[in-house]
């Protein structure tokens, strides 16, 4: 079995590659995905522990994706938190000053 990976923009003939997989007789099974971290690769990410992500994904301030009983976090969704995450530990400094 043999994988074929495709991002967008990607050059190559990506057409071409799948159908000389299937005139040799494979199958093939496209499916599509968005780019995303565990809860444990986001939290390294940014700098917080896991269990900060967890309980911040419990209570829906960050949205993720269910797969099987793990959760997936989206890139776009990592990056939105990051943002909204560098605001309130600067609006939590400012209350020190």
């Amino acid at each position: 079995m043999s994988a074929l990976e495709i991002t967008p923009g990607a050059p190559g003939d990506w057409e071409a590659e799948i159908r000389r997989h299937l005139a040799a007789g494979e199958h093939a099974r496209v499916t599509f995905e968005r780019p995303s971290m565990t809860p444990a690769e986001m939290a390294e990410s940014i700098g917080v522990s896991r269990a900060t992500i967890q309980r911040r994904v419990l209570a829906g301030e960050i949205r993720s994706e269910r797969r099987g009983n793990r959760h997936r976090i989206p890139l776009d969704e990592v990056e939105r938190f990051r943002r909204a995450y560098v605001r309130e530990m600067a609006a939590d400094l400012g209350v020190d000053f």
